[in-house]
């Protein structure tokens, strides 16, 4: 069985998002919605869209993809 994520995974997944993201202006946040939790863009301190919704584990998901996502640009700007 799968580990349980919990709101502190997904704060934390959040945290270490928007280190990476902090020099562009953009960060993330995650929240409860009727029972389910969705994540949101902000720019400059102001909703941008709504990025995805869903149960913890989808959130935790998607933001551990977007982590991978921001270690492979960074790979290939080192090796190009």
């Amino acid at each position: 069985m799968s580990e349980r994520i919990t709101q502190r995974d997904i704060d934390m997944r959040v945290g270490n998002v928007n280190r990476r993201l902090a020099p562009t202006g953009l960060s993330v946040n995650a929240q409860g919605r009727n029972g389910y939790t969705g994540l949101d863009e902000y720019r400059d301190g102001h909703v941008q869209r709504t990025l995805t919704a869903g149960t913890k584990r989808e959130v935790a998901d998607f933001l551990h993809a977007m982590m991978v996502g921001m270690d492979m640009l960074t790979d290939y700007g080192r090796n190009a």
